[in-house]
């Protein structure tokens, strides 16, 4: 009886706690490998195919594509993506098509900020924070105009 009222209660809180989506964008997500094949005569092509099977190292390229469905102009459109579990973040791979800011966080998505002010601190010791530390990428959109298609994509390691 405590586990079915327990797991109400988890579902109940993620549904009241999750965000509203933003009218009439749409979000597609897809998962990619980078994969190296020897070609005659002797040399490697480097590919990228959909990830359907993937090793610990492998090197795996996440896309998000949104659109805009809309006739009107859509404004300040935040994409809030996790690093997926499992996986470590490459350091200064994520990138979005037209323009957007990109924020991180190291902290489960409590806090945000650029690659370049993200610190992790250790009694009286900072550092910059690894790749393998983020937990979050943040992609903000000022605009997006009627009927665009956006592309934004990192790449993570698998564990």
């Amino acid at each position: 009886m405590w586990k079915k009222i327990t797991i109400l209660l988890v579902i109940l809180t993620i549904y009241l706690g999750a965000k509203n989506p933003v009218k009439d964008i749409l979000l597609s997500k897809a998962v990619f490998q980078e994969v190296s094949e020897w070609q005659n005569p002797g040399y490697r092509v480097r590919k990228i195919v959909p990830a359907t099977k993937a090793h610990k190292g492998a090197v795996l390229i996440y896309v998000n594509q949104i659109i805009n469905t809309s006739n009107s102009t859509k404004k300040q459109v935040v994409i809030d993506n996790p690093i997926p579990y499992g996986t470590a973040y490459l350091r200064g791979t994520s990138s979005c098509e037209g323009i957007c800011k990109m924020l991180y966080s190291i902290d489960g998505g409590k806090s945000y900020a650029d690659s370049n002010n993200l610190f992790v601190v250790y009694g009286k010791t900072k550092r910059l924070a690894k790749g393998s530390e983020y937990t979050h990428i943040k992609y903000i959109f000022s605009e997006i105009p009627p009927h665009a298609k956006i592309r934004m994509a990192f790449k993570a390691v698998l564990k």
